[in-house]
């Protein structure tokens, strides 16, 4: 799921939702997301660990958002239906909410997610004034999750809290 809301970082400009091949995101887990390339005019953020992919988010951006197309993991491609709006277009607004249902071979997923505060924070990478967004989660066979995202326009997700409290922060951002 934290790829989901990562998909983690982005929309419309590259001033506000930071997208292109060769920017980057180290977080204190561990993973590294990366726009590796673009293909079929996606940009593809691959998610990695130790310097290797694991899986890559395929995702586009047009004027009305950022939208998750699919995912690419073991050697496949499984697309989103409708695809998903990760973020609507910018500006985000304190009190927005957006969210939505899609399928995703055959198995609906949706979420909601609510733009709830501005707040001050302070991480390896950075101090930021950071968009708080509650994203909530439920899958088909009963899964959820709740996770805040600590966004930043023109850097992105700075951190990522989960409903047990564990945060994951920015330790280094990279524009190209």
């Amino acid at each position: 799921m934290l790829a989901l809301i990562l998909g983690l970082v982005l929309a419309q400009s590259n001033n506000y939702f930071p997208n292109g091949v060769g920017f980057s995101w180290v977080y204190s887990s561990g993973e590294e997301q990366a726009f590796a390339r673009e293909k079929d005019g996606l940009l593809v953020l691959e998610h990695r660990y130790n310097g290797r992919s694991r899986y890559a988010d395929l995702l586009r951006y047009d004027p009305t958002g950022v939208y998750l197309e699919g995912v690419y993991i073991g050697g496949a491609t499984q697309k989103y239906n409708p695809p998903l709006q990760l973020y609507p277009s910018a500006p985000l607004i304190i009190g927005q909410e957006w969210g939505m249902k899609s399928s995703i071979q055959g198995k609906i997923v949706a979420f909601v997610a609510k733009v709830t505060r501005l707040e001050g924070i302070q991480v390896p990478a950075g101090k930021f004034n950071a968009y708080v967004i509650r994203t909530s989660f439920v899958t088909q066979s009963g899964g959820s999750s709740v996770v805040e995202s600590y966004f930043v326009p023109g850097v992105g997700v700075v951190r990522f809290v989960g409903a047990d409290g564990s945060k994951v922060d920015l330790v280094k951002f990279v524009r190209p």
